[in-house]
């Protein structure tokens, strides 16, 4: 990174890099104010607003730490979600899942990502991975995007009983919901009916004015 380019984030933002994928034509490392983040066409990848989002829900949702030895986060992105979630528990194993192989080099050229011993990054998608699993999970974090939307998969009753069916016993599944049209303020109806049926239970936290986040519970 050039000198320059750090004095002048402050003033405007600088891309620092930009380039795209199958899954993402536009993927933009981009330098505000002295902090790099990563963004698609539309939406914020990872730091930026989406770091953000994280750092609220690990403060507001109840989670006690102690006892999360391991952590799925569907939809990795550069790390940020992970990076955080060390903060309050450093020895758990966290596995990130992340479709984007472009994503995950740039997680490594920019953003440390390969400085994490505690995390496995799988390169494959969110729904073939919880299909297959045979771990338990204390902690799954689903953030999964395609730029501004959740692919239908991934907010189908059959990906939801796989994420049941992984989540050990009083562990949590949190999901970010981005709403951006009218499309996908109506799917938080059918969404929020769709997890009381699979988990029993739901709790729908309004922590930004463009989304809502869902928190469920295993039963214990």
């Amino acid at each position: 990174m050039k000198k320059t380019d750090f004095f002048l984030s402050y003033l405007y933002p600088v891309t620092i890099e930009s380039t795209g994928s199958k899954w993402n034509p536009v993927l933009d490392v981009v330098l505000s104010a002295g902090k790099l983040s990563l963004n698609s066409r539309n939406s914020n990848y990872s730091y930026g607003s989406l770091y953000l989002l994280f750092e609220k829900v690990f403060r507001k949702v109840s989670i006690r730490w102690e006892r999360i030895n391991r952590v799925l986060i569907l939809g990795f992105g550069a790390r940020g979600a992970a990076e955080i979630i060390n903060r309050y528990s450093r020895d758990c194993r966290i596995d990130g899942v992340e479709i984007d192989e472009k994503v995950i080099e740039l997680g490594r050229k920019y953003f440390s990502l390969d400085h994490l011993d505690n995390v496995s990054v799988h390169v494959t998608g969110a729904f073939e991975y919880v299909k297959k699993c045979n771990s338990d999970y204390d902690l799954i974090i689903i953030d999964v995007y395609q730029d501004m939307d959740v692919p239908p998969e991934i907010e189908s009753e059959e990906f939801l009983a796989g994420i049941r069916k992984i989540l050990s016993p009083g562990g949590l599944a949190i999901s970010n919901k981005f709403i951006h049209d009218r499309q996908s303020m109506d799917q938080v109806g059918k969404l929020s009916a769709l997890y009381i049926k699979v988990f029993g239970n739901l709790e729908v936290m309004n922590l930004m004015l463009t989304g809502k986040v869902f928190v469920s519970a295993a039963e214990s």
